[in-house]
């Protein structure tokens, strides 16, 4: 501990540049994160028409499907796997909102958040830093041990907050976005599945029964 005070002492810049570029370069490596997996949840977020919702609604899902699209898909297969009125549509609709709601808040708002928190920290650590610095220069407040503990204490706390506000802005952003888009991919028309009518002959037997009666004289 002595060694560090008296390396604090002899080089108060040197160890103040230090923790700096160290808060600096975390901060920029978590902010610049936290930027890539915004990039990539907006890749999901496409607006696409009614119209062609109901159409993609039928297709089979892919790992790019926006998530308008992923939301129809589901809803339009839940419906197509519970055709004979299990659940009512209410239920289908709440379901699959919350599945769709869950699978994006895994694969990105919660990776955003756990990122984001550790920028706070971060920018603690250069206070900290600094703190200990200006208390070692108490008895000279004129001294470059306090001009440079102070300057780390405010610099990295100013940087890390920073990054962690627009971090949790555009994250606010991109989560108001995916509701809406849920809830436009929610709104799909589900057509009733069509019966198809049995054939019947002249003496009004169905050709099923018909066939029935063959296979048994037989």
């Amino acid at each position: 501990m002595n060694f560090i005070v008296n390396l604090l002492r002899l080089y108060p810049g040197l160890a103040s540049g230090f923790v700096q570029t160290v808060v600096y370069v975390g901060s920029a490596f978590l902010f610049f994160n936290g930027i890539w997996l915004l990039f990539k949840a907006s890749k999901h977020l496409k607006r696409m028409k009614k119209s062609l919702l109901n159409k993609e609604a039928e297709k089979k899902s892919a790992p790019d499907d926006p998530l308008c699209v992923l939301t129809a898909k589901t809803l339009y297969t839940a419906h197509k796997e519970y055709k004979e009125g299990t659940y009512p549509h209410s239920f289908l609709v709440d379901a699959t909102r919350q599945l769709v709601e869950n699978l994006f808040e895994v694969n990105y708002l919660s990776k955003i958040t756990a990122i984001s928190n550790l920028l706070p920290p971060m920018g603690f650590i250069g206070t900290i830093f600094g703190m200990i610095m200006i208390f070692m220069a108490k008895a000279d407040p004129n001294s470059e041990l306090n001009t440079s503990g102070l300057g780390t204490a405010l610099f990295t706390t100013l940087v890390a907050l920073s990054c962690f506000v627009v971090l949790e802005t555009l994250k606010m952003r991109v989560s108001s976005l995916s509701k809406q888009r849920i809830e436009s991919g929610l709104n799909i028309k589900i057509e009733p599945e069509k019966v198809v009518p049995m054939m019947v002959d002249s003496d009004n037997k169905t050709i099923a029964e018909k066939k029935q009666k063959t296979i048994g004289k037989r």
